[in-house]
């Protein structure tokens, strides 16, 4: 994980972390308005997201959460609003 761009396991202002029950990393970023998922070896799993006002689209996500059920939160600082996604296994 590291280097500053727009393509996989790249981030532009990296902004929140959260690790689920299986050690994998989610980052969210504001100016990327998107969600990236890692293994617990910092390995590229999948991303979502775009820059927008659409369900799964951001305007500088901020704050990023993971519930016991392995739910993903993500705070949406310029929709005003919490938008939730649902991990599959």
């Amino acid at each position: 994980m590291g280097s500053e761009g727009t393509g996989n396991g790249e981030f532009v202002e990296p902004h929140g972390v959260a690790v689920d029950s299986l050690d994998n990393v989610y980052v969210v970023e504001r100016l990327n308005s998107r969600v990236q998922k890692f293994d617990s070896n910092g390995n590229f799993i999948t991303k979502w997201g775009s820059e927008g006002t659409g369900e799964g689209q951001f305007n500088i996500p901020e704050g990023i959460d993971i519930d016991s059920s392995g739910n993903v939160y993500v705070a949406d600082t310029h929709n005003s609003l919490i938008q939730k996604f649902a991990i599959v296994k």
